[in-house]
Parts: structure tokens; sequence; C-alpha cells
């Protein structure tokens, strides 16, 4: 089947602007999604550009054409600095953070549901619906639009009790009433009632933007999570459900203390060839219906060549391995193909001529992005990257180890990076590599149920358990080697 490329659309990056524009219609219902819908999964973690917004912003679609409540909360209500510049440090304030916090959230929470029972149902108000109607109308709940003000202005009731000057009895009991939700508390019974009829599904997504990694930062997340564990007990009719990076939920500890406890909540998304196989296949569709019929590998050859000529790889494996297997990576190299098509010698079709032009613009990006990801982890990455620009794509260990041994020591200028790299093991330096996806690592037998391979450069993401120390070869990340010009010299 022939097609005209120029009516090519894959759709946006972003699930926010896709969300309208065709996403209902080409998103792929993965088993990830499958576990959100039911209810059984409620806290989603995954690196940037996994789908985590894309599955969130589908259940809400698909939840409110049901004709049930949901509640969104986006990164527009979230203000890190906000906190920070209006609460005492712990520390300081001699108060207990995480608790405040999660008492806080718990509190948000409810008067955002109260808010939307009593906008939906005004229809209805007869008993426990007045009952939410009410005290909704009496807090002014209408008029208050800022989620974060709500939150940080009960933080600051707490903090204000914490380090005021009360008397020692009348500061006990305003502090129980605070953090025992003592004016939520008579509204509970009818929530329960509307409940038993009703579905709320409340969505938070996106928690790292405008992400500061300060102590309110942590706290704040820390909190919303014991939050959520409690709300999600009131009713299997009432869910919250949250959204994070894999980077924050793997390196807060005020989380990670709490981890077993909430382990069997939590879905970790990754995606396998076959999968982005399947959603790149269903964009295609959604711009040609005509081709509806074709199975994903013949969607995919009626857009793209099947092999790279210079290497006999499958065109599809050869951009799959550009990234780390994130859907949204895979989109946006598809699409600056799609916009070199006149590099193509293959007529109709996408082939090396385009890739390679286009690759030279998403070797850049990736990278960059890369560093942009990790930037509170480890600042100014890409000057860490710099140290192998020019040399080699692939590495024996001994080879690998020497030069990142002359980094630590001060040998390659990492300029603004140095404030973490001099003097840092060379080990720690090669294992920050690994984990973040710059360094793949050659896995001599490899089986899982993605994957079947006599041998392979593999990367964190796709094998995070192996000891590196026993891995004899390492390549560069194949997304950055255009960026860095390496050299293609396999060991």
């Amino acid at each position: 089947m022939r097609l005209d490329l120029r009516e090519l659309n894959l759709g946006s990056d972003s699930a926010e602007r896709d969300i309208n524009l065709g996403l209902a219609e080409y998103f792929y219902e993965n088993v990830t999604y499958q576990k959100f819908l039911s209810g059984r999964k409620t806290i989603l973690v995954g690196n940037r550009g996994t789908g985590k917004s894309a599955i969130f912003k589908y259940i809400a679609a698909t939840e409110t054409r049901k004709g049930h409540l949901v509640l969104e909360l986006s990164p527009e209500e979230y203000s890190y600095e906000l906190l920070s510049d209006h609460l005492s440090s712990e520390e300081d304030g001699f108060w207990r953070k995480q608790s405040a916090y999660s008492v806080a959230w718990q509190y948000l929470l409810y008067t955002l549901i109260f808010k939307k029972i009593a906008q939906t149902k005004r229809g209805l108000l007869l008993g426990p619906t007045k009952n939410i109607y009410d005290y909704a109308s009496s807090h002014q709940l209408f008029q208050q639009n800022s989620s974060i003000i709500i939150l940080v202005d009960y933080l600051k009731r707490i903090e204000q009790v914490k380090t005021g000057t009360y008397a020692g009895g009348l500061r006990s009991q305003d502090l129980q009433a605070l953090y025992s939700l003592e004016e939520i508390k008579t509204l509970l019974p009818s929530l329960q009632a509307v409940l038993n009829n009703t579905k709320i599904k409340i969505l938070i997504d996106e928690l790292d933007k405008g992400w500061d990694n300060s102590e309110d930062a942590k706290f704040f997340l820390a909190g919303l999570f014991q939050a959520t564990q409690k709300l999600n007990l009131i009713s299997p009719n009432l869910r919250v459900y949250i959204s994070i990076r894999q980077e924050l939920f793997d390196n807060i500890p005020q989380i990670y203390e709490d981890a077993q406890k909430i382990r069997e909540d939590v879905e970790v998304i990754r995606w396998g060839r076959n999968e982005l196989l399947e959603l790149i296949g269903r964009r295609i569709v959604h711009s040609f219906p005509q081709a509806a019929r074709l199975d994903a590998p013949k969607l995919w050859q009626s857009v793209f060549v099947a092999q790279m000529q210079s290497s006999c790889t499958e065109t599809l494996d050869y951009i799959i391995d550009r990234t780390q297997l994130r859907p949204r990576e895979l989109l946006q190299f598809c699409k600056l193909c799609a916009e070199h098509i006149e590099y193509s010698l293959a007529g109709r079709r996408i082939d090396e001529g385009a890739i390679a032009a286009a690759e030279e613009y998403y070797s850049e990006q990736k990278t960059r992005d890369l560093a942009s990801e990790y930037r509170f982890q480890y600042p100014h990455l890409l000057d860490v990257f710099e140290i192998f620009r020019g040399k080699r794509s692939h590495y024996d260990k001994e080879d690998l180890d020497y030069l990142l041994l002359a980094t630590v020591c001060g040998e390659y200028d990492v300029e603004l990076a140095s404030g973490w790299i001099l003097d840092m093991d060379y080990l720690e330096l090669k294992q920050i590599l690994w984990k973040i996806g710059f360094l793949k690592a050659w896995v001599p037998r490899r089986t899982n149920r993605r994957t079947s391979l006599s041998g392979a450069y593999l990367g964190h993401y796709e094998v995070p358990t192996i000891n590196l120390e026993n891995i004899e070869r390492f390549r560069i990340h194949p997304a950055c080697t255009s960026f860095l010009h390496l050299k293609d010299m396999s060991v």
C-alpha cells in the first residue's frame, strides 16, 4: 500500500495537547492501563516519556464519558517554591513535616471531593448530598480556586499551633483537632453514602513540574503518598491515583521508608519492542484509515523501508535502539524522519537517508534531554558527556575504567560538573552513567518476556539488576553517538 507521507500525523508528544486531538482514538490500552482502570494499582512510576500522562488523561476521559466524577490536579496546581517561602524548616519549626503534609493533603483532597460533589449534584440536594453542599457553601469552597493555597493554609495553621505561644492544654486541643481533621469527620458518613452510588477518581500527575529538590518538596510528595493510602481505604468507589517519575520515587528517602506499605499499589511502566510497534501502528492508522486492515509490522513497512542498507538492520530496531524504550522518544524520532522525507531515495517511504538526516537532530535533543532529566541529582551532566566527544562508541572494561578514573582525578575538565565529579570513585561514576542510560553493557545471554538474545548491549532500563564489575564490554547509548561524534569502533 502506497501512502502519501505528507499526510502522516503521529500526534503530539504531550498527552495534554493530544487528548483532544486524537489520543482517545489511537490510545494503546496496554496492561498497565488495564491495572489502573480497574483500580488494582494506584501509583504509576516511570521515567520521562513512558506514557504516564497519556494513561491518566485517557482514564480521565473514559471515566467522564461514563458519568463518573473525575478530578485532575494539573502541574499548575503545584508550587514547590511557594512551600519553601511560606513554611519554616522542620528543624526551625520543631514539627514533623511529613505528618503535617499528610494531614494537609487529606484535608485538601476531601475539600476537592466535597466541592466536586456539591457542584455536580445540585439537583439532588437531599440527605448526604445536602450535608456536603452545605459544608461546601459555608466554607466558601466554590470561591477557592488554588489547591496549593488550600494546602499551604492548612500547613500554616498546624505550624502556628506548633510554634505559637499557646497554653499547653489549648495547644494540644487545637493540634489534635487539626491532625484528626475534626471539621471533616462529621461529613465522612455523608461521603460514604454518596460513594455507594457514585464513583470518584482523582488523578494527580506530573509532580516533577517545578521540582526543586527542597525539604518541603520531598515532604510534599511523601505526605501525598500517605494521604492517598488513607483515602483509598474509604470505599472501592473512591480512588486517588498518583503518577511520579522513577527518579523521584527512587531518591526521596521519605517515600522509600514507606515502600513496603505501598508496594502492592505500585506499577512501574515499561515498554517492549512489540508494544512500541503497536503504539506507532495505531497512530499510522489514525492518519491513514485505509490501512486499518494491516497488522503492526506491515503498517510500519508502509511508512518505513524494511532495512538499513548499510547495516542490514531492520529500520524499526535501528530507531528503537536509539531510545530508552519510551514512547515519546520513538514518536520524536519518527516525526523527525517524516519531516526529512526529502532525503529519502525510496519514493514514498522513509529510508536510510531520511533516518540519518533526522538522527542528527534527534541525537542532540536526546542527549540534552538525558542531562536535563537528572539535573537535580547530577547537575551539568552535559559537561560529563563531553569527555567522550570524538572518542569511541565502544569500550572494553579496562579502557572505560581508565577514562573514568582520569575524569574523577581531574585530568579531564568537566567544568560545572566538577563539584560532584572530582574525588568521586570512578566505579561510582560508572554506576551513575549506567543507571541514567548513557552506558549500555554487553550481556552475553539474556532471556525474558521481551527479549531472547544470544548477546546484546542492554541498558539499565532493560536489565537493571546486573553487576557491572562482571561486564567486560560497554558502549555509549546509540542515541548520543551522532551528537558526540563517536567513532563506531566495536571492541
